[in-house]
């Protein structure tokens, strides 16, 4: 295995909806600066929309505290308006909430990904946060190249699986699975892997080119890719990439040096 280096960070500031690559993210005990600090939530339910069952957030973007809308509009968090334009753009009616006032809601997700008519169940959302499970997400560029290789009629586009971290290095598909219980060191921060991530309908959603990267191309719904992961990752059928908690918090830049404990 070469060197390992941070080869791409990322921030999504609204549940579900486009995030952005950055240079740096500060990392605190609970997880990323600005990372899920706003959900959408119908006024009339205590739930947190989520591409999960909501694609269509999937269409717009986030840009720090400006939101893309897909007509183009482009609106503050803060903007008085805000509620109204989202309200009109998802056909009910919905508020933006923080972080701060995420107590008690929760999520919907079936646990059959490609059927959307699968039975839906409720899973609360951590206190504090919109983050379905846990602070900081990771996965490594030779789990993305080893599935294109070994599938190369699929998509494995990075942004269908919405990682924070993602490790730049050579070697066996799958590879971040076996830090599961280690601790992880990416510059100042230090990160405890705690178990892989499994993959609900997120990846396998359409999503437009990002606004704000005029080389990305759209993303066409793709409900073979669960099918895909079953097969691929033998030790655990379904999932890509890696959680982590927050060891030591600090700021993590792209280029730097990724140390595995032991």
């Amino acid at each position: 295995m070469d060197m390992m280096r941070v080869g791409a960070l990322w921030r999504y500031p609204v549940k579900s909806l486009q995030g952005g690559r950055v240079d740096t993210l500060d990392v605190t005990p609970t997880g990323v600066v600005g990372d899920r600090r706003w959900g959408i939530v119908p006024v009339d339910a205590d739930k947190v929309l989520s591409a999960k069952r909501v694609p269509e957030l999937l269409d717009a973007t986030a840009d720090g505290d400006t939101l893309v809308l897909p007509d183009g509009t482009r609106i503050h968090i803060d903007d008085p308006g805000v509620h109204a334009a989202l309200s009109a753009w998802l056909g009910r009616e919905v508020v933006v909430r923080s972080t701060a006032d995420s107590a008690g809601l929760a999520y919907d997700m079936t646990f059959d990904p490609p059927n959307d008519d699968a039975e839906v169940f409720a899973i609360p959302v951590p206190p504090g946060t919109f983050l379905d499970l846990a602070p900081v997400h990771l996965l490594t560029t030779a789990t993305l190249d080893g599935c294109r290789s070994a599938r190369p009629d699929l998509d494995w586009d990075v942004r269908r699986f919405r990682p924070n971290v993602v490790v730049d290095v050579t070697g066996e598909p799958f590879v971040e699975d076996t830090w599961v219980g280690r601790e992880l060191q990416l510059g100042e921060v230090v990160l405890r892997i705690t178990q892989p991530t499994v993959r609900c309908a997120m990846p396998l959603r359409a999503q437009p080119p990002h606004d704000s990267d005029p080389r990305s191309t759209a993303l066409a719904r793709q409900p073979e890719l669960h099918d895909a992961l079953v097969e691929l990752n033998a030790s655990f059928p379904n999932h890509l990439g890696v959680y982590a908690e927050v060891v030591t918090p600090g700021t993590i830049g792209v280029g730097d040096p990724v140390g595995v404990e032991g």
